[in-house]
């Protein structure tokens, strides 16, 4: 329903004259209504807001004074990045001044600019003598902040007056400052029999921003100026609608012009010089080659003196508003661009209008499903300005499906759904009026070429008319075992919305389910608990109907490998993914049957335990003048049970992490490190990885669950998660492994993770360890360990060297070269200039077992 509000009363003569300017305006981000008025000074402007659509009103920040008493308004406009706008007219110093007013609308009050001045000349003592009528401001915000328009501006004169346009520009953080944005021309005289004031109209389209002007006092023109992306070209000549003529009566005069843009084309209107008892819509294509006059039927006051126009910006129709001459009542009237017909006349409020011109209406319904209008009301000061809201019916559109939300609910249109399970039909309610909600709905079903049904919500059960369930949820769900068999053809559901005034939407798109049954796949290979000798591993499986498989591979919680969906009917599988030696991984098959609908997860758990060959290092020597960055691979002696190499791969990577904490040992300052446990250390030369020195640890024997070398604290964050690396050697065949231990705040250990624990390939063999943790919630530090395990005994001593550690990158990085044999040289001139890489080398041996390598930078 419509509502009737007073935004304020006023002492103030003319408050909202002229009809064709646009003193109310709304905030798309909000939804707020904003209006400016004259204080009663006649020196200052007080802006007014509602929140509620109209239903009531308050004012808003304080006021902002003008130089000198407003003898015009012009008209108010809020753009989409929420700034305010308004022109006005005042007299000072003997000149007629136009002024353009802007401020940023706050969550509390306006930011007010400084008021631009936009034009000045000598009236002679006599106000608005030069200067006739100021227009709406035109403004169009731009991507990066600032602000561009112009201020039509009427000129008077005797018989020959003239529009000017005045340009402005605001920086994104910045005061309004003159402009020229319109090129080639800005300047329209015209002869007028009468002259007068004539307040000027503007409107724009929106993509691109292409603007119209409308001008005049009884004949009216119009033009239409391209725009260039950053300001306009006015064209050389201006378009006449109204018709002249010897023989032709003139129209009656207008103080101010109404105009719309209303996609696609331009509207402006005036009382019809053939008959005053009548309104002329003039529409003007938006190519601006054909006028097409709108009539409407005679006015019930008669002849018309005043009148606007607004449009309804779902249906395109638009609303005609003008006040008579037998009485001041302001009365509506409707064009139906689907019939081609106009309603009849209706009064806005039972209210005159004081001074017959004193009324606005907001230049559309767009955002808020309703026209706006203003008026000031009463027959002697202090006046009523009063706010009218007039309500627009609309049918809801026709709901859409929402898809891919989990749970019970499809991911797309036409899928497979198991009939053991609930269905979830989810779609979205949508209505020209952003605040309106949906009060009720109907679903219909028909399977196969069958029957249509509905659904009636209070017992779940389909019958043969069409149910309304009172329901303000865009959702059903239909239960398992319920809904279908599947020996069903495909269902197709559909709904129908209510919205709160009851206005129903049409039935929307068939959402197409196949009913289905699962059928889930037998894993054959690896069998439960099986142990994996190589790093590959091929999973096969039964299937009784199958159209599609995925294979992934998981440690514990965390997917490692997937292969997607892949089509076909192949039972067999080898992921490209180098299994890790120590770890346990579960192979997870899912298959999709013949109608498309998948099985469950079918997971097998397989251990993985080989002898990897030595770990190769990598070289790296950039060469700016050749654009390459030579990689040299050093592959050491087999020791032990190792392997030999059979070929290996080089892969590089940006290097997105630095190192937080690297040790080399090459330098006697140990501050880095603390006591460690059970047991002594010290650098030592006697072993080293790279350069001369190395950290030693010499156990004590005294906890068999091991001793360790250990960093200071050092700091981390919450949820990341960290790689550590480092060599370790020992003089025993016993587990060594690296180890990052997290600690709390007032430096508590919460817990540690562990790498992969093994012995050296042999005695005094150095071998690469790594591990990698995300730091606890709690955690504020962490410790960096070497750990030597399997009950270390007096005088077990175990080596670290290279101990680094950083932000874990789990990228594996691109493969660049394959095939290579040891030893050898690869030029890599495909890495791009200016970016830091990092490269490893992949190791297979000849065992079919492989170890990664060292990130190398």
């Amino acid at each position: 329903m419509g509502s009737t509000a007073t935004i304020h009363t006023t002492t103030h003569a003319g408050q909202l004259r002229y009809p064709g300017g646009r003193r109310i305006d709304r905030q798309s981000s909000t939804g707020h209504l904003f209006y400016v008025a004259v204080t009663d000074s006649g020196t200052a402007f007080q802006v007014y807001r509602s929140t509620d659509k109209g239903v009531s009103w308050a004012a808003f920040g304080g006021t902002r004074a003008a130089e000198a008493a407003v003898q015009e308004m012009g008209g108010l406009f809020v753009d989409w990045q929420n700034r305010l706008y308004w022109t006005f007219r005042t007299n000072h110093n003997g000149q007629d001044r136009v002024w353009m007013q802007a401020a940023v609308i706050t969550a509390s009050g306006l930011s007010w600019h400084t008021a631009l001045l936009m034009g000045a000349a000598s009236n002679g003592g006599n106000p608005g003598s030069y200067f006739s009528g100021v227009a709406v401001p035109l403004v169009v915000r731009l991507r990066d902040g600032r602000s561009v328009g112009f201020v039509a501006v009427g000129h008077q004169g005797t018989t020959v007056m003239a529009l000017r346009l005045y340009g402005f520009t605001i920086a994104a953080v910045g005061q309004p400052r003159a402009a020229t944005t319109v090129t080639n021309k800005s300047l329209w005289t015209f002869t007028e029999p009468a002259g007068g004031h004539q307040a000027p109209a503007v409107g724009y389209e929106l993509s691109p921003a292409h603007a119209w002007v409308a001008w005049g006092r009884t004949y009216l023109w119009t033009v239409k100026l391209p725009w260039t992306g950053s300001s306009w070209t006015g064209p050389n000549t201006a378009v006449r609608l109204s018709q002249q003529g010897t023989d032709i009566p003139a129209p009656p005069a207008m103080d101010s012009v109404p105009a719309v843009w209303r996609n696609p084309g331009w509207l402006v209107a005036q009382p019809y010089q053939y008959n005053t008892g009548q309104v002329i819509v003039w529409e003007r294509n938006q190519a601006n080659t054909r006028t097409t006059p709108y009539v409407t039927p005679a006015h019930p006051a008669g002849v018309v003196r005043h009148c606007t126009l607004s449009y309804n910006n779902v249906t395109r129709d638009f609303r005609v508003y003008a006040v008579g001459t037998s009485s001041a009542l302001l009365y509506y009237i409707d064009y139906s661009v689907t019939a081609g017909t106009w309603s009849g006349w209706s009064t806005v409020s039972a209210t005159a209008v004081a001074g017959v011109d004193n009324y606005s209406v907001r230049r559309d319904s767009f955002g808020s499903a309703r026209y706006d209008v203003v008026l000031a009301g009463g027959a002697a000061s202090p006046w009523n300005i009063t706010h009218v809201s007039q309500d627009l019916t609309y049918a809801p559109f026709a709901p859409t499906w929402r898809f891919g939300e989990g749970g019970n609910s499809l991911d797309a249109n036409g899928r497979a759904w198991d009939v053991t399970r609930d269905l979830d039909l989810r779609w979205t309610f949508s209505d020209p009026d952003s605040a309106d909600t949906q009060s009720a709905w109907a679903i219909s079903r028909q399977i196969g070429t069958g029957t249509v049904q509905y659904l009636r919500a209070s017992d779940n059960t389909w019958q043969a008319t069409e149910q309304k369930n009172s329901s303000a949820t865009p959702a059903r769900t239909l239960p398992g075992f319920t809904w279908g068999v599947t020996t069903d053809p495909n269902h197709s559901y559909r709904v129908k919305v209510w919205d709160s005034t009851d206005a129903a939407s049409v039935y929307s798109a068939a959402l197409v389910v196949v009913p289905s049954g699962k059928v889930n796949p037998t894993v054959t290979a690896p069998t439960p608990n099986q142990v994996i000798t190589q790093d590959t591993v091929t999973v096969t499986w039964t299937a009784a109907e199958q159209t599609a498989y995925r294979v992934r591979l998981k440690i514990l919680a965390e997917t490692v490998y997937d292969s997607g969906w892949r089509a076909g009917d192949a039972t067999s599988h080898t992921p490209d993914l180098a299994l890790g030696d120590g770890f346990s991984y579960a192979a997870v098959v899912e298959t999709r049957n013949a109608e498309g609908l998948g099985s469950d997860e079918q997971s097998v758990t397989f251990s993985v335990d080989f002898v990897e060959p030595a770990t190769a290092t990598v070289a790296l020597t950039p060469m700016p003048s050749t654009g390459i960055i030579r990689a040299a691979i050093s592959n050491p002696a087999p020791v032990g049970a190792q392997p030999a190499a059979a070929a290996q791969e080089l892969y590089r990577r940006p290097v997105l992490y630095p190192y937080l904490v690297e040790h080399y040992f090459e330098t006697a300052d140990m501050s880095g490190w603390v006591a460690p446990h059970a047991g002594t250390a010290a650098r030592s030369s006697s072993r080293a990885h790279q350069g001369s020195w190395s950290y030693q640890l010499t156990s004590d024997g005294t906890d068999a669950l091991g001793s360790h070398v250990q960093t200071t604290l050092i700091p981390c964050t919450a949820g990341v998660r960290y790689y550590l690396d480092m060599w370790a050697t020992a003089s025993v065949l016993k587990d060594v492994f690296a180890q990052l231990r997290w600690y709390d705040a007032g430096g508590a250990l919460i817990v540690a993770d562990n790498g992969i624990g093994k012995p050296p390939p042999a005695v005094h063999a150095w071998e690469y360890r790594w591990a990698v943790g995300v730091a606890p919630g709690n955690a504020t530090h962490m410790r960096l360990c070497g750990v030597l395990d399997s009950f270390p005994a007096a005088g077990d001593v175990m080596w670290v060297d290279e101990v680094r550690v950083r932000v874990n990158d789990p990228s594996q990085g691109v493969r660049i070269a394959a095939g290579l044999p040891s030893g050898s040289v690869f030029d890599d001139w495909q890495a791009a200039s200016g970016m830091a890489y990092e490269y490893r080398v992949q190791v297979r041996g000849v065992n079919n077992a492989t170890v990664g390598g060292v990130w190398t930078a």
